[in-house]
């Protein structure tokens, strides 16, 4: 019968793999992204007082 199907077996593993480690990258990077987002929203809200301060001596002046 031959062994023809030992090759067939390791290309598909390591289709398999291939496909899992790109799932895996694909999650790190929308986790990343998503907690960059997250950072820029809680800095904007963080400059907002600020802006509205740095307004305020401006008018003073």
């Amino acid at each position: 019968m031959g062994l023809y199907w030992v090759p067939i077996l390791l290309g598909a593993a390591g289709v398999v793999s291939l496909l899992a480690v790109a799932v895996v990258c694909l999650a790190h990077v929308r986790r990343f992204v998503h907690a960059a987002q997250r950072e820029r929203r809680r800095t904007e809200q963080a400059v907002v007082p600020l802006r509205s301060a740095a307004a305020d001596l401006r008018a003073r002046r």
